[in-house]
This record gives C-alpha cells, sequence and structure tokens, in this order.
C-alpha cells in the first residue's frame, strides 16, 4: 500500500466505517456518467476523484471535442448515436448547455478511413452527404481544400462540437441530484482484505472509502496506479493541439464552419479542427491537433504528469499544423497560439474497456481518443455492468463481448489457436509451429501497436517483416479490411497457408516452402 498507514487500513477495516455498495473511481466524463446511471437507479454509489481545481489532469478539461456518430468502427458509431441521442435530456436536467451542433465534415483523400466510415454510416442508416472538392468550395467558400482531395463526406446533424469540461460538470450536477456522494480527493490504492468482501479505497489525502463495488474509471490514470487486481494491455501516447487565436471578426467569418476530420496522403498529413469557440478568458480559439502522429509513448505514471506539466507543442507539428491552417484558411489571421496537451490510452482492441476484472471490480476505461462524444453511454454500459444481475444492458447493438477487457495473460494462444485479439479461422499444408508463430506475431503487433490494425497494408508490412525474421524466408502476406467483423474466407491456395482474423481485419499468410 506504499504510504497508506498501518492506522488508516485498521480504520477503514473497522466494524465502524460506513460500506457503500458503489465507489466509482474517475472525476472524468465516464465516471460521472457512470455514476449518474447508478444513481438514478436508486443505487448507493459515491464518486471519488479530484476536480480540476485540486490539480486534476484528463481528457475533460477543456472547451473543444468532436462529437459525430461517424466513425470506420460500428462500436464506436453506435456509442456515440446512443450518446448524443440523450445530449438534449442532459442539458434540460442539469442546466447546462455544453454542446453546439454544427456538423461534421470528413473530407481530403478516399483512404480506408474514409470508405470504412462510409460503409458503417449506410450499414447504420446514418444521413450524409456527399461532396467533390469543388462542391466543397461551393458550400464553404471560406477553406481551401488541399489539391490531392478527392472526396467529402458531410454530416449535417447530429455532429458537431462539446465542452467536455461543461459535460462532466453537467453529469455531476445529475448525480449528485440523485443523491450521489463525491470526494474530491485522489485515490492511492485500492485492496480487498477477502475474496468476497467489501474494497477499501485509499485517499491520497488520508482518507478510507469502503465500498463493496469499485468501478475504476481514471482514464489514463487507470493503468498506471494500484487501482486494478491485475494488469490490462493499454497503450498511452502524449497528445497535443494547437489553439490558434482569432479576432472576433475572424471567428464570425468561420460562424459556419463543421468539426472537420482531414485524411491526408500521409499520417503527418491528417488532422481533425473545431470550429473558433470562446474560451472562458474570452479568448476566440481555433483547434487542430494531429490524428496518430507526434504522439510520443508514455510508461509511467511520472511519464504521465510529466508530458501534462510540459507546457509546450512539438516543434515539428507546430510547424505542419500551423501551415495547414494558413493554407486551408488563407482569409484568416492567426493572432497567437498555445499549446493544449491531453494523454490517449489506446486499446489492442480499439474499443473501450468495460468490463469486471473480478467480482466487483470493474474497468471503465480505454478511451482511444474518441471516448468523449460516447462518454454518456459508455458510463450507462459501465453502470448496467455493476448494477444488474446479468452484469450487462439488453441492447443487442452493444454486445459485451465489444468492450471485454485484454490482459497479458489473455494475448498467449490457446489450444483452440486463438488469442483476445486474433484467431486461425483456416490453415492447410502448414506446420502447427508456424500456425502459432503466425498467431502470436499478429496479436503481439496489435498489442504494441494499436492503431497499426486500421491499415491493412501496415499490417501485412510489418507482418511479413516479423515472420521472415523467425522463418529465414519472407512469406507474402495479404490483408483486407471490413468495416463489420467477419470470418476469414474459405481459400485452398496451391502453397501451404494461414487465415487469421482480427475483428475486422482479415490476413492471408502465404507460407514458404
Amino acid at each position: 500500500l506504499g504510504s497508506v498507514s498501518p492506522l488508516l487500513v485498521s480504520l477503514c477495516f473497522g466494524a465502524m466505517a460506513r460500506v457503500h455498495k458503489h465507489c466509482v473511481i474517475g472525476h472524468g466524463l465516464t465516471g460521472t456518467a457512470a455514476c449518474k446511471y447508478l444513481a438514478k437507479a436508486g443505487e448507493d454509489v459515491v464518486l471519488v476523484g479530484p476536480s480540476e481545481g485540486h490539480g486534476a489532469h484528463g481528457a475533460c478539461y477543456d472547451e473543444g471535442r468532436i462529437y459525430r456518430i461517424l466513425d470506420p468502427l460500428e462500436s464506436w458509431a453506435r456509442l456515440a448515436e446512443r450518446s448524443i441521442e440523450n445530449y438534449s435530456s442532459i442539458v434540460d436536467e442539469s442546466g447546462v448547455d455544453f454542446y453546439q451542433e454544427s456538423g461534421l465534415l470528413i473530407f481530403g483523400v478516399e483512404d480506408d478511413f474514409v470508405r470504412q466510415t462510409r460503409e458503417i454510416a449506410f450499414h447504420m442508416g446514418t444521413h450524409l452527404e456527399d461532396m467533390s472538392r469543388d462542391q466543397l468550395v461551393a458550400h464553404f467558400p471560406w477553406l481551401s481544400p488541399p489539391a490531392v482531395t478527392r472526396v467529402g463526406l458531410l454530416q449535417p446533424q447530429k455532429a458537431g462540437h462539446l465542452s467536455p469540461r461543461k459535460l462532466t460538470a453537467a453529469q455531476l450536477t445529475l448525480a449528485t441530484q440523485h443523491s450521489a456522494a463525491y470526494v474530491d480527493d485522489s485515490v492511492a490504492s485500492v485492496m480487498r482484505e477477502t475474496d468476497d468482501g467489501p474494497f477499501s479505497v485509499f485517499l491520497s489525502g488520508g482518507g478510507c472509502i469502503r465500498a463493496e463495488n469499485v468501478l475504476v474509471a481514471a482514464g489514463v490514470y487507470t493503468s498506471v496506479l494500484p487501482l486494478l487486481p491485475e494488469q490490462v494491455v493499454v497503450n498511452l501516447t502524449g497528445a497535443q493541439a494547437l489553439l490558434a487565436e482569432l479576432s472576433a471578426e475572424d471567428a464570425s467569418t468561420l460562424s459556419g464552419m463543421p468539426s472537420m476530420i482531414y485524411e491526408g496522403q500521409s499520417e503527418e498529413e491528417c488532422f481533425y479542427l473545431l470550429p473558433p469557440i470562446q474560451y472562458p478568458d474570452g479568448s476566440w480559439l481555433l483547434k487542430i491537433g494531429p490524428s496518430t502522429t507526434f504522439a510520443p509513448p508514455l510508461k509511467t505514471v511520472g511519464d504521465v504528469d510529466a508530458w501534462f506539466r510540459q507546457g509546450h507543442l512539438d516543434l515539428a507539428f507546430e510547424k505542419v499544423a500551423l501551415k495547414a491552417l494558413h493554407d486551408m484558411f488563407p482569409q484568416i489571421t492567426i493572432r497567437s497560439w498555445r499549446a493544449l496537451l491531453c494523454v490517449t490510452d489506446s486499446t489492442p482492441t480499439q474499443n473501450a474497456y468495460i468490463d469486471l476484472l473480478s467480482p466487483g471490480w470493474g474497468i471503465c476505461s480505454g478511451g482511444n481518443g474518441l471516448a468523449a462524444k460516447s462518454s454518456d453511454e459508455i458510463g450507462h454500459l459501465a453502470a448496467q455492468m455493476m448494477a444488474l444481475p446479468s452484469h450487462w444492458g439488453p441492447d443487442p447493438q452493444l454486445p459485451r463481448e465489444w468492450f471485454r477487457a485484454v490482459t497479458p495473460g489473455s494475448l498467449l494462444p490457446t489450444p483452440q489457436l486463438e488469442t483476445a485479439l486474433a484467431k486461425v479461422e483456416s490453415c492447410g499444408e502448414v506446420l502447427s509451429s508456424r500456425v502459432v508463430d503466425a498467431l502470436k506475431a499478429l496479436t503481439d503487433l496489435l498489442a504494441a501497436t494499436p492503431k497499426l490494425r486500421a491499415h491493412a497494408d501496415g499490417v501485412a508490412q510489418e507482418l511479413r517483416a516479423v515472420l521472415a525474421i523467425r522463418w529465414g524466408a519472407a512469406p507474402s502476406v495479404f490483408c483486407c479490411i471490413s468495416a463489420k467483423s467477419r470470418g476469414g474466407t474459405a481459400w485452398a491456395p496451391a502453397h501451404p497457408f494461414i487465415v487469421l482474423v482480427s475483428g475486422t481485419l482479415s490476413v492471408i499468410v502465404i507460407v514458404p516452402a
């Protein structure tokens, strides 16, 4: 327990200590949402986590996040759809206005992201408008799309931007209105004296909370603090955005700007952009951030804290972000700019973790840089997991298997030739040891680099390189991505082969002689 004193332990385990039904750890977007839903269901729940005023770091301390239904993964599109449906009622019940419907525009080259997003939109019946580059220029006269732009997808309704700071405040307001308790302190550790006994949640300020169930929703700190019964597989990376200050006049010029995602020809040329938002200090700030580049790996709580305190942007990112703004919005003048730093917790499944790691001990984490807009439904699923006898809700479009947590042990191949991330769909005329090699290699790649699964060519290249080292000869590797999970196709080539499947990713390995 580190710095937790023996006296505090004895007091916490004492017979007089109150035992709550649920303790939710994390005063962020998903933690406050889960607490709200537990409280609304009549459950005895206490939320613990530091507020922004007490030095908390997290994704919720900003005024601008994109909300949208469009997404290349059905899981995130469904979560967003459910959450966005509840936005107006959250505003009405809490009195906190946290979102603005401005639409969403995805434009640029027609890559896998665009193709899969279009496929999911068609599958879900989400309305979108296809636009050419010329139509973009006509519709948005202040926008100068890069010359490589070939496509635009516009979602005019149920999309825009939200204030995560205000949404967190709204959810906490509703939770406390329904009798939830809130403790403004950070958590040092969690322990359970017996397998079926209550939990003790030790606070950094010296207190202790006892509860029958614990839900850990501490954002990026979930995996670097002693809060879970076992380790989970999560990759933490630094995230950064540039906030460009505009005059009120220039902000007015862009008043019809939707939230935007630009897909360039390389990772370094992909950005998200939010329309000018007036921040609490009165400044009008246009936000631009990179997709997956300029993201240093973070391993420890010290790394995370240091990144949040850094205070400045990567100079390479700053340069390309400013150039992108000048090229896309030639009519506006950037008066100054400031840094916004965050941390992304990426899971190898690319889905959130909403799971019970042991009886009564749940996790709600792994936002993958996508959770703000979907946090209400994520919290709803987590609350149902903790409170319902079945430990999951009845919605067939949000199956529990999507949100299982991945632990190090689950990455090992089973006798059924599957891991938590991949499985062997079929094989022919190949040694069993090579089948296991291929399965393990794909699993390790996806665990180490979660974003890789979105790039079929990258998976093929990396897997080919790894297996060439193991086998002494390079195999042929073919990959494809479908917007919906599917099994491998029947394949019987003349050469030894292995077909692997991981969610929407199918991989065919032609084994060298």
